[in-house]
């Protein structure tokens, strides 16, 4: 039922079917058959070719199988499936497909409602995952660790396993499971969702596993990308130095949700409005991870700063916009692709946009007040030589002869 239901993939039902035809028992044959009839169609369906070769590996191993296993029931099941490989429907095949019909559309139904998305919500895990569960641990468990160091191997090549390392490992699995919730409601993670996003992000260990276990755990689509967003910016401001790890895994989320960039915007937009309530250590972090979102990948425009004001500018919000140019100027070595980030994030129009117009005069005001007397504004540097073009962007050439004098 639940494969049927849409909640495992059909990657887990090829998994036990192939691992009953390894065994091939009169009890696993009248397994298979089970699987067929309540399923085949489905099977079928989801992954042909995956099908194909289960037909196959049967024809295989009942021509090298002892005469144990009762041949009458071994070729029903070699013709079941010959039917089902053509799409061959029986009658009681058709019965039970029209009443699960009716149960997954209503079941649909529900999860529209609930979730607000028609996206597939079933697990992806393999029959592999639940057997070396012990060892490898639960990943479609949202906030679980991953296990897989205790093997140790000896000189000969061979592995020891012994009981004494695998609860040792199981021990410090949970350990860590309780400190990462600690942590996590430290950091105020107040709902489920949060908390199970914040233990894998601070579990992983890399950017790359950190992302897999997202998708995997379906923390990227339902609007749970929204907690995701949160989280993610929430865990980077709070680090003594700013982590590259945070900057990778949010590109990455950009990429694969799109909707993610949009989410960013308003959590930086969040941030702008109450800079009273940011320390200085999380402005620079967030600093750095705008600047890599905007420079290095593009995800953002440069029009995400619109919602600012120089006027009337906090420390925190000084700090933030003078780390954000100064890596942009000191890393890009093309003049052009700094103009270019500008002009995508600051597009000048016909018809006047007064949030942008006011963008630009604010950026100009910041070049000229605040980063024209940054000691890194040396002659014949890369920082200067970036500010001019930045100015010649967001407004006209006369400033650049204000600043070049």
């Amino acid at each position: 039922p639940g494969y049927n239901f849409g909640l495992i993939h059909s990657v887990f039902m090829f998994d036990i079917v192939r691992n009953f035809i390894n065994s091939f028992s009169e009890l696993d044959i009248e397994l298979i058959l089970i699987i067929l009839s309540h399923s085949g169609h489905s099977l079928r369906s989801d992954d042909p070719l995956a099908l194909k070769e289960i037909v196959l590996a049967v024809d295989k191993k009942h021509a090298t199988s002892s005469h144990t296993v009762s041949t009458s029931r071994v070729e029903f099941m070699i013709s079941s499936m010959a039917d089902l490989k053509n799409n061959k429907r029986r009658k009681q095949d058709m019965v039970h497909s029209e009443r699960i019909s009716k149960l997954r559309k209503f079941l649909g139904r529900i999860k529209i409602d609930t979730f607000r998305s028609s996206d597939s919500t079933c697990l992806r895990l393999k029959l592999d995952d639940i057997l070396n569960v012990d060892s490898k641990g639960r990943w479609w468990k949202v906030g679980a660790s991953w296990i897989g160091n205790q093997y140790k191997h000896s000189e000969e090549g061979g592995v020891k396993n012994t009981t004494e390392s695998s609860l040792s490992a199981s021990q410090q699995n949970g350990e860590e499971e309780e400190e990462l919730l600690q942590l996590a409601s430290k950091h105020r993670m107040n709902t489920d969702t949060r908390r199970s996003i914040f233990c894998i992000i601070m579990g992983s260990s890399d950017c790359d596993d950190a992302f897999e276990k997202l998708v995997r755990a379906g923390m990227l689509k339902n609007r749970c990308e929204r907690d995701c967003v949160r989280v993610l910016m929430e865990c980077c401001g709070a680090e003594k130095n700013h982590n590259p790890f945070y900057s990778h895994l949010a590109a990455h989320m950009c990429d694969y949700q799109p909707q993610c960039k949009f989410t960013f915007q308003l959590a930086f937009w969040d941030i702008f409005k109450q800079w009273d309530a940011v320390t200085h250590r999380k402005a620079s972090n967030l600093s750095k991870l705008l600047f890599h979102l905007v420079a290095i990948k593009q995800s953002l425009k440069m029009n995400i700063l619109k919602t600012l004001d120089v006027e009337d500018m906090e420390e925190t919000a000084l700090i933030f916009l003078t780390i954000f140019f100064s890596k942009i100027f000191e890393s890009i070595e093309d003049e052009s692709a700094v103009s270019a980030l500008f002009q995508q994030g600051l597009t000048k129009r016909k018809i006047a946009d007064e949030e942008e117009d006011r963008l630009r005069e604010n950026l100009s005001v910041f070049f000229l007040q605040t980063l024209k007397l940054s000691p890194k504004n040396k002659k014949n540097s890369r920082f200067r030589t970036n500010l001019k073009v930045a100015i010649k962007a967001c407004e006209t050439s006369e400033l650049d002869a204000i600043l070049s004098t």
